[in-house]
């Protein structure tokens, strides 16, 4: 009996110390000794917690790719907060072959997947000896979100990411970051953007994120077209979800998110991020099989594809006017994009490999300014593929990403339960609005939209060995649960 005092007078003279410290420390030597003061128990704990369950590293990098154009915009010191993504990443796999190598099932990343995120991940390594290549330096930073993050974070979603509850617990984060993000985006359409965006446009941003007096609304994300992009694939995602077997209340949620963020679609004035819920739609009609569903689904669908094409109805509203110009065959912007993949084409006729890693765009004026690539602009994430690892990448790459779409579809179908199907549908629409949209723009390369595009498609393949229990089980073999929480197995 004597020990629980004991040890609770312990705490609180422990407590009484640090906060002694801590004032001490704020007083004499300003508010930043006395955060690293505070910081350091904090991120001794997180490592703590961290090495007990590894799946915190992953809900780490869910976080931060959501975070990182905060502390950007916010704390421009130049530190590289994208790195923390990649060592994270890294460290986990570490922690895992270290630690819980004897009770984690490392062949559950054995599979289709895992093998061309491989081969991918080879060829880009073999793009360091391209001879069109210029930088080392370019090829590293570039690679990262092209190659790099997926093949890591996939392979670790496979491995810990299995039970139901992993995914509702993903799914909660991500939806929680997406409300505050039209939170925020609501903030800029009314009130303005405060000091340290102004800065961000001031130094250039202005120039796609302006146009013709009116803001194009970017949310505390990168920009406008990943913010725009982002929210197109919660909305389409939201009103399939709506549709399934879930409460009353739940289902009203989904309906007033799907709204809420395709408004905030409307409000980046993301032309391209207008297929995301479009193409998302489509593949969910003929996912349903539902001869009724997808003829009503189709009439809706060719009802707003006429009234964008045919008419001038709401062309006073400046969102409505913006995304009505991507249909728009005569559109300048549309036909200057045209004339330069004519011009890459012709570019790339004796370079089979493209130009190597990092020499179109921001990283080809930094490592290899001058040249033809470096000056290319390449508008969408497939363009640049090709640009950069030739046609042969660019089909691999595009390839690589249906056919996981295809079999995800396959899987879907499969699945005897509501919950599962709907989930699937979900994902899977919202997936093949991200590789549409990365026609026009780099979406599918942009945090956060890469990181859960990621790790949610995983789900789709993993859900397959939901017991009735929600917990993993392979149909040959007994598994490791890493979903529950014994004191012997990593969370």
């Amino acid at each position: 009996m004597g020990r629980a005092p004991l040890g609770n007078i312990l705490k609180y003279i422990i407590s009484a110390l640090l906060a002694a410290v801590t004032g001490y420390l704020m007083v004499s030597r300003g508010l930043a000794v006395a955060g690293v003061a505070i910081g350091i128990p904090l991120l001794l704990g997180f490592f703590v917690i961290f090495f007990r369950w590894p799946k915190t590293g992953v809900y780490f990098v869910l976080i931060m790719s959501f975070i990182l154009p905060i502390l950007g915009r916010y704390l421009p010191s130049g530190i590289p907060f994208g790195l923390t993504v990649d060592i994270m990443l890294v460290f986990t796999y570490i922690v895992l072959f270290l630690k819980h190598w004897k009770k984690v099932d490392f062949s559950l990343a054995a599979n289709e997947v895992m093998l061309l995120m491989t081969i991918w991940m080879a060829y880009i390594i073999l793009q360091i000896v391209n001879p069109e290549a210029y930088s080392f330096a370019a090829w590293f930073y570039s690679m990262r979100g092209v190659a790099l993050y997926q093949f890591l974070l996939i392979g670790l979603c496979f491995i810990l990411f299995t039970d139901r509850k992993d995914w509702y617990q993903f799914f909660n984060i991500w939806l929680g970051m997406s409300v505050l993000a039209i939170l925020w985006a609501m903030k800029q359409k009314v009130f303005g953007v405060d000091s340290y965006e102004q800065r961000w446009l001031d130094d250039g941003a202005a120039v796609t994120h302006v146009l013709f007096g009116k803001l194009r609304i970017f949310s505390y994300y990168f920009d406008a077209g990943t913010f725009g992009a982002a929210m197109g694939q919660i909305s389409i995602m939201s009103f399939i979800l709506a549709l399934g077997p879930w409460s009353m209340g739940r289902r009203v949620f989904y309906v007033v998110l799907g709204l809420f963020s395709f408004y905030a679609l409307m409000l980046s004035g993301t032309r391209g991020a207008l297929a995301v819920p479009a193409i998302g739609g489509i593949l969910y009609l003929i996912m349903t099989r539902n001869f009724r569903m997808l003829t009503v689904g189709g009439a809706i669908l060719l009802s707003g594809f006429v009234f964008l094409k045919y008419t001038t109805i709401g062309n006073a509203n400046y969102d409505i006017n913006r995304l009505r110009t991507a249909l728009d065959p005569n559109d300048a912007s549309l036909n200057t994009r045209l004339r330069n993949r004519a011009r890459l084409t012709e570019y790339l006729r004796d370079k089979p490999f493209g130009g190597g890693m990092g020499t179109v765009g921001s990283w080809g004026q930094r490592f290899s300014p001058g040249t033809w690539l470096a000056n290319f602009e390449p508008d969408g994430l497939y363009t640049r593929i090709r640009a950069e690892t030739g046609l042969i990448g660019r089909i691999f790459y595009v390839g690589m990403w249906v056919f996981i779409l295809v079999r995800g579809v396959i899987f879907m179908w499969r699945f005897p339960d509501m919950e599962r199907r709907n989930i699937s549908m979900a994902i899977l629409a919202g997936y093949a609005g991200i590789l549409v949209a990365n026609y026009g723009n780099s979406v599918l390369t942009q945090f956060p939209v890469s990181i859960t595009t990621f790790i949610a498609v995983v789900f789709v393949y993993n859900m397959r060995y939901w017991n009735e229990a929600g917990h993993f089980e392979l149909p040959d073999k007994p598994t490791p649960r890493l979903g529950r929480k014994p004191d012997d197995l990593p969370e």
